[in-house]
């Protein structure tokens, strides 16, 4: 399954160099970006980045064919 992590190097509660850095040798092919100025809640900064950033990951995961046993199941969600 795909991974990622969106870091802001500003981020005062949360250091990347401490926990998010390491990561990139822990995770294989995780998508790892770091904002430079952001902080500990972009989704309120920069919900654009964010947003964009959750889509290129899910279009990863439901595209990955190594992964297709893992969604099989998947439906779009009625509109009723």
């Amino acid at each position: 399954m795909p991974a990622a992590i969106l870091f802001g190097t500003a981020d005062r509660v949360i250091d990347t160099r401490t926990h998010g850095d390491p990561m990139r040798s822990r995770i294989d092919r995780l998508d790892f970006e770091a904002v430079g100025g952001l902080g500990q809640m972009s989704q309120f900064n920069e919900p654009e980045r964010v947003i964009a950033f959750i889509k290129r990951l899910a279009i990863r995961a439901f595209s990955d064919p190594t992964s297709s046993q893992l969604h099989d199941n998947f439906k779009e969600p009625s509109v009723d």
